[in-house]
């Protein structure tokens, strides 16, 4: 007797599962004009650009929000040495700024921090590097705001190695 309930009761769920599973249902069209828009609004800096010209690797900054005090640009493992820094606004005057440079690591601090709504660009001149043509460089941006402690980061500049031509 208990056998025969226990496999009515099964039956009857699966049943009732397997219906409410295959019910259709109305579908409905969402109306576009109903739904919510979100506007972001980036006010933070970015790297804008960056390549390589001739034997120049330069990285474009826009600086939103606060001013910088410095940038600190992690230097890719496959860059073997560059000859010079020049710091460029966007008219093309230079900024002027100290530079601290280690294997790893290429660190500018600005004598003047450099205001919120202009952009500037970082030239390494003379860049030697120990790869193959055709491969890529990868630089890590971070920079610390005026009035705020530590650093924040930036981005990453990807410089593309172009191939050279052998004719």
């Amino acid at each position: 007797m208990k056998g025969l309930i226990y496999g009515s009761l099964s039956a009857l769920i699966l049943t009732t599962a397997s219906t409410a599973i295959a019910t259709p249902t109305n579908s409905q069209q969402l109306n576009s004009s109903s739904l919510s828009q979100v506007a972001y609004n980036v006010n933070v800096p970015s790297i804008t650009n960056s390549g390589i010209k001739n034997d120049t690797h330069f990285i474009k900054v826009s600086v939103l929000g606060m001013s910088l005090q410095d940038i600190m640009i992690s230097l890719p493992n496959q860059m073997e040495r560059f000859s010079n820094v020049r710091i460029v606004d966007e008219s093309g005057q230079e900024i002027a700024a100290k530079t601290e440079i280690t294997k790893e690591r290429l660190s500018i601090i600005f004598d003047q921090p450099v205001a919120s709504g202009t952009s500037l660009e970082v030239q390494l001149t003379g860049v030697q590097t120990k790869i193959l043509d055709g491969r890529v460089l990868l630089y890590g941006v971070t920079a610390k705001r005026s009035g705020l402690q530590g650093e924040i980061p930036i981005g990453t500049a990807r410089i593309d190695i172009p191939y050279k031509n052998s004719n």
